[in-house]
């Protein structure tokens, strides 16, 4: 997910109050430290790059980049916007934000006395700067949101004045990651490149290393704004190749953290004594299906030899065991996945997908006319029911899954085979090729939701995962998240019809309306609802548990024992 701001719809933060707390001036929790210093060791993926502007990875990227780079505002525990670079959270009632005809006028008042880790002075040149360069380099990873935006004035330091030419609700989830004028205009690709490996931030820690193939070292950022903060001198991501190598480096002692664990390993961590955090999150694992010819890169105008056919992909869903699937493989510590948005306000308990029947499935791949062969597996017009599951090596309860899906889909005459990948290679960008952006998949199983792109408001997020526009190609160098290749005119209709509006009603209706769309359409199988579980060596102390955010939103405020 992206670091630190997230939003809820412009209708609801018209009652934010000017005021709202910020997350980096709150009081330190109950058991801070009585004394500072030491090093928190991370077991986490190694990711592709620390550029925020450019990462493609999601969390892979902002768990590490997250300590050093901030942007204006991120969600807090409760789902609600709260300001870190930003004084307060702009509203139509606080007078942040006034329409302006058809589009609308963002006051942003930035706090004072921040500096970069390199001890430059942020202003708001910085908030213009960042805008120019998402509208300008062809490796950014979206300008969803920032291409509404017709020009940013900076009266003085402390102020941007952001004029978008349409109404925006999701604006509070942009600028959530701010990247230094004083460094990078003008750069080289050279210097780019360098900044993708030591990003220049104003959060508590500054990255003095990385070191491919081992770790990244985030040191305490001497210039960070809060006095007597962080409370750790270094904070160390080191890589390892699995959630199993994660799990056992915790168990060892030769790690602090475990991020992200899956729900078995989060109950085998607990009966070995360490210290679970676990909450309910907007996240669902997904079996997603490539509407398009796949390749690399996959032709959005070619339709899937088999999976264009919505009658297959519905079967699909009606063959796949979920419920068994949750009780046998995840002891029963999930939700049974129904729907793209299982929290928050936006959950709609009327947009469910079709229950397992297999013997449905059956009959309509039977009346469709996929025949099933001598081998058992069906075939139409001389095409075979044959394909491809892509997913991440490491995982060991992912691939146990898989194989579960494999053995269910084959019952009914899909023969599918499991060719799984590195997470780096799945989440590289365009240019590096990676698996995801470029199509190169039948059927994708991985993590989606409110948060892994867009923010975690409606809006960003379902116009980066739906709208025709965001389906990565080379004309849009692969920017976009809509990589099951959909694109369906009603879908943007609705998106645009929220995006026109500050009525909360007509909004939630539009999503409503996009989900309903989305399960008829059967784009994904939502397998089940995610639980955020982190695991924590006992020694550890001052974290929180954020549904909406990654672990580290408070890593300030961490400490040893």
């Amino acid at each position: 997910m992206t670091r630190g701001a997230a939003a809820i719809a412009l209708a609801t933060v018209m009652a934010v109050v000017a005021c709202s707390p910020t997350a980096r001036q709150a009081a330190p929790s109950s058991g801070s430290p009585a004394r500072s210093g030491g090093t928190v060791v991370f077991a986490w993926q190694e990711p592709t790059t620390l550029d925020p502007l450019r990462s493609t990875g999601a969390q892979t990227s902002a768990l590490v980049y997250g300590v050093a780079v901030e942007g204006l505002f991120r969600t807090g525990p409760d789902g609600e916007p709260v300001p870190v670079l930003a004084r307060d959270v702009p509203t139509l009632a606080n007078g942040g934000v006034a329409l302006d005809g058809a589009g609308m006028t963002v006051r942003y008042a930035l706090r004072d006395g921040v500096r970069w880790s390199d001890g430059e002075p942020f202003t708001s040149q910085d908030v213009l700067f960042t805008w120019r360069a998402i509208m300008t380099d062809p490796k950014v990873s979206t300008r969803e949101g920032y291409d509404l935006i017709e020009s940013i004035e900076t009266p003085d330091q402390r102020t941007a004045v952001v004029r978008y030419r349409a109404l925006y609700p999701g604006y509070l989830t942009r600028f959530d990651a701010l990247v230094p004028k004083h460094l990078l205009d003008g750069a080289s690709e050279a210097v780019r490149a360098e900044y993708g490996r030591a990003p220049l931030g104003t959060g508590p820690f500054r990255i003095t290393e990385f070191a491919a193939g081992s770790q990244v070292i985030a040191e305490r950022n001497p210039h960070y704004r809060v006095p007597g903060r962080p409370y750790l001198d270094r904070v160390i991501f080191r890589f390892v190749s699995s959630i199993d190598a994660a799990k056992v480096q915790v168990i060892a002692g030769e790690v602090h953290v475990a991020v992200s664990v899956g729900e078995v390993e989060a109950a085998e961590l607990a009966d070995k004594g360490i210290v679970v955090e676990t909450s309910s999150s907007p996240i669902v694992e997904a079996v997603s299906f490539n509407l398009a010819r796949p390749g690399d890169p996959a032709d959005p105008a070619v339709p899937h030899p088999v999976l264009a056919d919505v009658v297959v992909r519905r079967a699909l869903l009606l063959a796949t065991p979920k419920r068994d699937i949750v009780d046998k493989l995840l002891l029963g510590r999930a939700a049974v996945g129904t729907s793209e948005i299982p929290l928050g306000r936006w959950a709609s308990g009327d947009v469910r997908q079709d229950e397992y029947d297999p013997d449905r499935a059956r009959m309509l791949l039977n009346d469709a006319g996929w025949a099933v062969g001598s081998d058992g597996i069906r075939a139409k017009g001389g095409v075979r029911a044959s394909l491809r599951i892509v997913g991440t090596t490491g995982n060991a309860v992912r691939e146990q899954v898989e194989q579960v899906i494999v053995d269910a889909w084959k019952a009914i005459g899909v023969e599918a085979a499991i060719r799984n990948v590195p997470p780096a290679v799945l989440t590289a960008p365009w240019s590096g090729k990676g698996v995801r952006k470029r199509g190169d998949f039948d059927v994708l199983i991985s993590q989606l939701g409110l948060g892994t792109v867009g923010g975690t408001e409606p809006l960003g997020y379902l116009s980066q995962r739906h709208r025709c526009g965001n389906i990565p190609r080379a004309e849009n160098s692969g920017a976009g998240a809509n990589y099951e290749r959909l694109c369906d005119p009603r879908v943007d209709e609705q998106l645009d019809r929220a995006g026109r509006t500050m009525d909360a009603s007509v909004q939630d209706a539009a999503y409503r309306e996009v989900l309903r769309i989305v399960n008829e359409r059967v784009v994904a199988i939502w397998l089940y609802d995610r639980s955020r579980n982190h695991a924590y060596a006992p020694s550890v102390g001052g974290h929180r548990p954020n549904p909406w955010d990654l672990p580290i939103w408070n890593i300030e405020e961490w400490y040893l024992r």
